[in-house]
């Protein structure tokens, strides 16, 4: 910064000087910001700053025998942490803030008809049951004398994981992040709304508690000591947190003027914990893995692989309660521990624990809370991203992996091959895979729901026809079941289909592990025995370090045997999704993926520390921080309040290209540099099948459109009378290489895909064939657009003077009916290029009639083929002059297009009437009947499915204009709208826009 600052040159803006910057010193400019917070009379200071505390715990000891309270205490330092009640007062009490805020908790419903039955909407914390129930409750209570105050909830929702903040050293942070349900889910997800409050920054044990520790008992902790200890100063630290202020906030309410000027009665509650499992079980107070392994209910170990059975609905029924005997046998527990010298592993603690798989923790929220009814273990929400994504799919595509090895020499490497001719969709949608998929090296949540996306025709054809089925089944159920849960919308249809996906996933994935994993041998894959082999050797470095004889440790290179293991809370997590959007809305709304989002703030925070006791100064980063956006809020409403009370003229700026309107369905470039002639073209290249018949097409196309007719495939063909009545101006098109096209998501969201002629080439618009009732209709038709072109057209009988049309040059693609796909039949809809000696094949498109683009992979098992195209320019150099025999829709590569093929999307306006359809086909997919369980490995697994791996998400993108005339095409054209920009459409501008419908 500094360098910065004395580098400037004479290009200052107006209104500044070199010299202010000349004696300009980062660190000095850092304290006068940290006294300046650190004032009680400045007009920003509102008492939310950090404070470092310590808190205190008690050590027990292997058959030492004391009372709790005269037990050792050891004492934890650096515990940096704010106030919850003042965050709460800053939040509340901000006019910018509380502006996005929903105070008052509402019910949506939707009716796509008049005479259709209203339908409750799933989405945000604020429209959902957990928001309604606890309003209702604070408006019963008692009324303190004079209280007239409106009585709102703040519904605290928290995230606490645990990172690293360097690709090399150990440092490390376990912050805990909180966020305020009563915000948008989407103005929380951005990390510029500053809508992620840091709370604390936790300390681990320290190395030092050792040295206490013989200190006091003459020998080292044992290792359930210390793991009894870190889930004590967890706790301890909760306890600091839940502090008198917040007690009598909690009880009582915070009597705050809001942002709007009303005074108001907030009352704190918590809602959700988002977490991953081993976080979940220390804050649960439950063991790890144990008999009862889940957070929230009391399944047993031996019963999670029945997961979507009756029996397993039964058995989630019986939530966990703390109640008083929970409550009691901690207490029985702790009596044992302290007082009679009990050993942590004991069976006598076993014996009043197990029942239930507790730990001898009083657990902070049940000692603060539990008096007022609240129940801590209905906070600890489900989490996609590590249950899920680097839970259950990593785990069976790691066994996928095992069984492709076990069965070819060559199946992984064909699967490393097709994956990374998967094209690549949207803006980072679909990013490029680079590397062999199967190492899963340094692999993201990201870019395993990537590979699950993609999934089915990478894998089709690599093993016999038999197993091939049974694993298509349940990749198709896999990635059916992840798109509902990733939804951010739900209906109570949805919800219905996706009970139906969950009962039909467990099935599948018990089908699975009977058939086809009991038919295959599966070994550790190379980077496994890699990976055990440096433990074994750590080991043995240990036992050498302590003298042991080791000789006994080393291990043979065979590859161990590996099966899959069903056995594990993450695999038991997929039975709870849909009863957790009904109570606290769509799963995006508390996904830890927005706590390690939050990741990035801290360690690009780290990166500007000097990396020693580097705590502390995070914490002055976040203060100083949220001033300088306090202090910009307050000049950005005072410059708009200025403006609005002048008409001075602005200052003038240097032009700046246009947006591209976000009403506009589609936008193409203006510019004019690259053009062609068409007839000299057309000459140019006499002999392309691809331009059989060019002209006069082209001719029908755009008579259709000049005279207002309704698109039905350019079907209709004009005389050469009519013909020669339109006229191309000076026979020139002009040539583009990208086109934009908005559309309304499924959730009533502004989004945006990018065509472009080299990369990203394939659009859906809306059929035009009628279907039967017994036959029904293929919704949507598939071309790959060839070219971009516009040109000024003068039609003799209209208007006199020359009108631009914007059209597509088209291939297009056939419905596969050979091999039909859908919900019934558990396969992705399959299409082909029209052969080039059918008429169909080339074409027209008015870019209005396209829906959005669509994701095509190559049916690789199929092959290529030269023999639906000649030579032509219609392909790409890269293509050498081959087609794939046939692509697959990619129905789940993203949520939006999901909803476009299963029905139901709210915003999809267009295609409403279409539901019926879609509907039958998503129906067709009932529960199969249930497989026995024999077979089914309950107690298997030789390696913990439920281990966490750091995840960061990789840099780099796929660039779409690198030839150089897309460059020089896209200088003039409207930068694009970003994606998923945040704004919200409402009922009007929907039916005004004239791309709302789709």
């Amino acid at each position: 910064m500094d360098r910065l600052a004395h580098s400037l040159g004479d290009s200052m803006r107006d209104g500044f000087s070199i010299k202010d910057f000349t004696k300009f010193n980062t660190a000095r400019e850092n304290e006068r910001i940290d006294s300046y917070i650190a004032d009680s009379s400045s007009p920003f200071n509102e008492g939310e700053g950090w404070h470092q505390s310590s808190v205190k715990i008690r050590l027990p000891a292997d058959k030492v025998k004391t009372p709790e309270d005269e037990a050792p205490e050891f004492e934890v330092k650096g515990v940096w942490h704010r106030n919850i009640v003042d965050i709460i007062k800053t939040v509340y009490s901000d006019s910018t803030t509380f502006s996005t805020l929903h105070a008052t908790p509402f019910q949506q419903f939707w009716k796509p008809f008049k005479n259709s039955k209203p339908e409750r909407v799933h989405s945000e914390i604020y429209c959902s049951h957990s928001m309604l129930e606890p309003d209702e409750e604070i408006q019963k209570l008692p009324r303190e004398p004079d209280d007239k105050l409106e009585r709102i909830v703040a519904p605290l929702m928290l995230w606490s994981d645990a990172t690293h903040l360097a690709n090399f050293g150990t440092a490390s942070l376990w912050p805990f992040y909180l966020f305020f349900g009563s915000q948008s889910k989407y103005t929380r997800a951005k990390p510029t709304a500053y809508a992620c409050h840091h709370l604390a920054y936790i300390p681990s044990l320290p190395d030092v508690i050792q040295d206490f520790y013989r200190s006091f008992f003459g020998k080292s902790a044992t290792a359930e000591t210390l793991m009894h200890c870190k889930r004590e100063l967890i706790h301890a630290i909760w306890i600091l947190l839940l502090d008198n202020n917040f007690m009598e906030a909690y009880t009582h309410g915070i009597v705050i003027r809001c942002g709007d000027g009303i005074m108001r009665r907030v009352f704190p509650q918590f809602f959700t914990y988002s977490a991953d499992y081993p976080e979940k079980v220390i804050l649960a107070s439950i063991k790890y893995l144990a008999k009862c392994l889940c957070p929230r209910c009391l399944v047993e170990k031996n019963k999670v692989v029945h997961m979507g059975m009756k029996s397993d609905m039964k058995t989630r029924c019986k939530d966990r309660e703390d109640d008083v005997q929970r409550q009691q046998n901690v207490e029985t527990a702790r009596r044992l521990i302290y007082e009679f010298g009990v050993p942590l592993k004991a069976d006598r603690l076993k014996t009043v624990l197990g029942e239930r798989s507790l730990v001898p923790t009083r657990n902070a929220f049940s000692t603060k809370l539990a008096r007022f009814g609240f129940d801590f273990h209905s906070m600890f929400v489900v989490d996609l991203l590590h249950e899920v994504e680097l839970g259950v799919w990593k785990a069976t595509f790691t066994h996928l992996m095992r069984v492709l090895q076990a069965a070819a020499d060559d199946a992984i490497q064909k699967l490393n091959q097709r994956y990374r001719a998967v094209p690549t969709f949207g803006r980072s949608t679909i990013r490029r895979f680079h590397r062999n998929a199967s190492a899963m090296r340094k692999l993201a949540a990201r870019d395993f729901e990537d590979l699950l996306q993609c999934a089915m025709p990478v894998f089709e054809g690599l093993l016999p026809a038999r197993h091939d089925a049974i694993v298509a089944n349940l990749l198709f159920d896999l990635a059916t079941w992840h798109a509902y849960a990733k939804l951010r919308l739900h209906t109570g249809t949805s919800l219905g289909f996706f009970t139906t996906a969950t009962l039909v996933l467990g099935a599948a994935m018990r089908w699975f592990v009977k058939k086809t994993c009991a038919a295959y041998d599966t070994r550790e894959l190379p980077h496994e025995m890699a990976a055990r082999g440096r433990r074994k050797a750590a080991m043995i470095k240990k036992g050498l370090d302590s003298g042991k004889n080791t000789s006994a440790t080393t291990f043979a290179s065979e590859k161990l045997r590996k099966i899959f293991n069903l056995v594990t809370y993450k695999y038991h997590a997929l039975g709870d999704y849909v009863g957790m959007i009904v109570r606290f809305g769509t799963t995006d709304s508390y996904s830890t993926q927005v706590g390690e989002l939050a990741h990035k703030v801290v360690k690009h925070r780290y990166d500007r520390t000097n990396k020693n006791n580097f705590v502390p100064q995070l914490a002055r980063h976040d203060a100083r921080e949220r001033l300088l956006h306090k202090v910009a809020k307050r000049s950005d409403e005072h410059r708009r309040r200025e403006l609005a009370r002048t008409c001075t003229q602005k200052r003038k700026r240097p032009e700046q290209l246009p947006l591209s309107d976000p009403t506009a369905h589609y936008h193409i470039a203006v510019s004019t540099r690259k053009h062609l002639n068409v007839q000299s073209w057309i000459h140019d290249h006499s002999g392309d099948p691809a331009l059989k018949e060019f002209l006069p097409r082209l001719k029908d196309h755009l008579l259709a459109c000049v005279l207002g007719l309704a698109y039905d495939g350019d079907e209709r063909e004009f005389s050469d009378e009519d013909r020669d009545n339109i006229t191309i101006v000076n026979d020139r098109l002009y040539q583009h290489s990208v086109l934009r096209i908005n559309y309304t998501s499924y959730d009533m969201r502004r989004q945006q895909d990018s065509i472009n002629t080299r990369t990203q080439a394939d659009v859906m618009v809306l059929s035009q064939e009628d279907g039967t009732p017994d036959n029904p209709m293929h919704l949507y038709w598939y071309t790959c657009v060839v070219g971009v072109f516009h040109c000024m057209v003068h039609h003799r009988g209209h208007s006199s003077e020359p009108k631009q049309m914007d059209f597509l040059w088209v291939r297009w693609f056939g419905l596969d009916t050979d091999a039909p796909g859908g919900w019934d039949r558990k396969r992705l809809h399959s299409v082909a290029f029209i052969p080039e000696d059918d008429p169909a094949a080339f074409g027209f498109l008015d870019p209005k009639e396209i829906i959005r683009g669509v994701h095509l992979i190559p049916a690789f098992a199929r092959g290529h083929t030269s023999e639906r195209l000649g030579l032509s320019i219609a392909r790409q150099p890269a293509e050498n002059d081959e087609d794939w025999e046939g692509y697959y829709i990619n129905m789940f590569v993203d949520r939006d297009m999901f909803m476009r093929f299963c029905s139901g999307g709210i915003g999809h306006k267009g295609t409403w009437h279409l539901n019926t359809s879609l509907l039958r086909d998503g129906q067709a997919a009932q529960v199969p009947e249930e497989p026995s369980d024999e077979g089914v490995d309950e107690q298997g697994g030789t390696e913990d499915d439920d281990s966490e791996e750091e995840s960061e998400e990789e840099e780099g993108e796929d660039g779409l204009l690198t030839e150089e005339e897309e460059e020089e095409d896209s200088d003039d054209d409207p930068d694009p709208l970003p994606e998923g920009d945040g704004r919200e459409r409402d009922e009007r501008v929907l039916a005004e826009e004239g791309y709302g419908e789709f």
